[in-house]
């Protein structure tokens, strides 16, 4: 229902507008004596009515409040008395929308509201649109800037293994033959993957997809996990592992699952020092699964974790590390789809923890 406020110094005038509009609407009639007062009340309106010696007194804060809704429309309707019209200036239109002459027919102000209303409606519709778009194109922007940084050392790849067996196939060994086409393929594959993980960022694919849920040991994943990590570290960072509660014959997600602590643990990794301890801890209770995974690396600035989560958003301290800005998109849309929560603490130079807690069912 749309608030109208009631600006009117006379009485009976403001009792009866009063009236009348609360049955079509949220009517707020107000007697305040200066600007200090109304601005004290801070409340939110969608029209304001006013009579002409209020608009004399409130002037300046018409026109404040107005700009302070801008580029959103606030509309003000002034009703005055036929003869008060000659007092009106051309710098009245700085801050009244329309005009009525009293006495005022219902079905007219009712129009003139309605179309006020409306117009102020289609206005905050416009604003929310534009700030989307706004949104939309930063988001193209990011994606540019990254694609274009990220695609460069594959494309490298493939361009000069490319051309080596283009120049030299018919010299080169076998074995330097499959070496080649082995960087165009893991290359193909870095560059299909980044790909992938900005269609399910930007289509919020995690978010809509069915959970598949399975019965699974969350122990042995997680061990499995832990070493497919280990194998793929060429900094030999050492993976604590370690696992308490009931975890056996847990029924998970375990595509969402492998989501989530690939991500973390390989953010774990490469914002860390070679060698480091990266520990990783599940537990199980209360139908719940928690994992924890803790790192000693360059930590997170607290500017930076209000919009961690965002997609392409990375923090401020990451400098020359290569990376896209998705992980923890991906991550966060994959936690929320299996109806858990995540959390995460840091401090620069001393690391971070993230925390994800899920709901599991037992299959007995």
């Amino acid at each position: 229902m749309s608030a109208i406020l009631l600006l009117v110094d006379q009485k009976e005038n403001r009792r009866i507008l009063a009236q009348w509009l609360a049955g079509r609407y949220q009517a707020i009639a107000l007697e305040p004596n200066s600007i200090d007062e109304l601005e004290a009340l801070n409340f939110a309106f969608d029209l304001c009515i006013l009579d002409g010696t209020a608009l004399n007194r409130l002037w300046d804060w018409v026109r404040s409040r107005k700009a302070s809704e801008e580029p959103v429309f606030l509309p003000f309707l002034l009703i005055t008395p036929r003869q008060d019209i000659n007092l009106a200036t051309r710098y009245l239109w700085q801050g009244v929308d329309e005009l009525l002459l009293s006495p005022v027919e219902k079905v007219e102000l009712q129009a003139r509201l309605e179309i006020l209303l409306r117009t102020r409606q289609l206005s905050r519709s416009l604003e929310a649109a534009n700030v989307q778009l706004q949104d939309l194109n930063q988001l193209k922007s990011q994606f540019i800037s990254i694609a274009s940084h990220e695609f460069r050392n594959p494309l490298n790849m493939i361009s000069g293994s490319a051309g080596v067996l283009e120049r030299s196939a018919a010299t080169i060994s076998p074995e330097r033959q499959t070496q080649l086409f082995g960087f165009i393929k893991s290359a193909v594959k870095k560059m299909v993957a980044l790909l992938d993980d900005v269609l399910v960022v930007t289509r919020g694919e995690l978010g809509e997809q069915k959970l598949n849920l399975a019965t699974r040991d969350l122990t042995a994943l997680c061990q499995q996990i832990t070493q497919e990590m280990k194998i793929a570290d060429i900094n030999y960072h050492q993976i604590e592992f370690t696992c308490n509660g009931d975890l056996q014959n847990a029924r998970v997600d375990e595509k969402l699952l492998r989501h989530i602590l690939l991500n973390l643990l390989s953010n774990a990794i490469k914002y860390s020092p070679p060698g480091e301890i990266v520990s990783f801890a599940v537990t199980g209770v209360n139908q719940k699964a928690i994992f924890s995974i803790e790192d000693r690396g360059i930590g997170i600035p607290k500017a930076d974790l209000v919009r961690l989560f965002e997609p392409f958003h990375r923090a401020s301290n990451v400098r020359e590390i290569a990376g896209t800005g998705l992980g923890l998109a991906i991550v966060k849309q994959a936690v929320e789809r299996h109806k858990g929560t995540i959390e995460v603490s840091s401090q620069v130079n001393v690391g971070t923890t993230f925390t994800v807690e899920i709901p599991i069912e037992y299959n007995d």
